[in-house]
């Protein structure tokens, strides 16, 4: 287990790593061979990270573009994957135990299904249940994001954060952020690798799915 406060300093350019939480999390707070200019580090992570900086005007007046919807695509397929495969399978479930036929043909109560139940259908099914209903949550407010087409700002000191959580099978998943201003945006190995730590950013993002459409340098 990793404890707070530790310094690490990694690969050929020495990055300084600062540990901060149990043992999943890590920050790179700065890197003192950084030099790139703030234009030429605004048009690297633009290329990254897929935006496109010819809509800053409208983004800093708060305003979503149309050029910039397909970010939003991603993360409502995502959504939808949440809700339709536990919520499909859970379906299956009742149908193949007989459970559906029950409430819908025989007319018996919800309780009285409920209390025939197996209890590993139970267990099994709440938590398909509240997976279905979470990505029914992330959907719905994709969706307004989408709809309403509008951008929050925050400005701030940036650094990069990587987290790493260990599965029962010992498997490891790995994840990057940008956190800027006390907000996180997850993006990719290749976005997180160019990112400059201890610089000062200006994110625009949606303002109920927090997904990052926009980045500039401001120092």
């Amino acid at each position: 287990m990793v404890i707070a406060g530790k310094f690490l300093e990694t690969g050929a350019n020495h990055r300084r790593w600062r540990m901060f939480s149990r043992s999943s999390s890590a920050y790179q707070t700065e890197n003192p061979d950084q030099g790139k200019s703030r234009a030429e580090l605004t048009e690297v992570l633009a290329e990254v990270n897929r935006f496109d900086l010819s809509y800053l005007l409208e983004n800093s007046r708060g305003e979503l573009v149309p050029g910039q919807l397909s970010l939003l695509l991603s993360p409502l397929f995502a959504s939808l994957i949440f809700i339709l495969v536990p919520g499909g399978f859970l379906v299956y479930q009742l149908n193949s135990q007989g459970f559906i036929n029950q409430l819908t043909t025989l007319n018996l109560p919800l309780s009285e299904v409920i209390s025939t139940m197996p209890q590993g259908l139970l267990i099994m099914g709440g938590i398909l249940l509240l997976t279905t209903v979470l990505g029914l949550y992330f959907f719905i407010i994709t969706t307004l994001d989408f709809l309403g087409r509008t951008v929050q700002i925050l400005e701030g000191v940036g650094v990069g954060k990587v987290t790493t959580s260990t599965d029962d099978d010992g498997s490891k998943t790995t994840r990057m952020y940008y956190v800027i201003a006390g907000q996180r945006f997850k993006v990719t190995r290749k976005a997180f690798a160019v990112f400059e730590g201890g610089r000062k950013y200006r994110v625009y993002f949606t303002p109920r799915r927090k997904v990052l459409v926009n980045i500039e340098v401001i120092e």
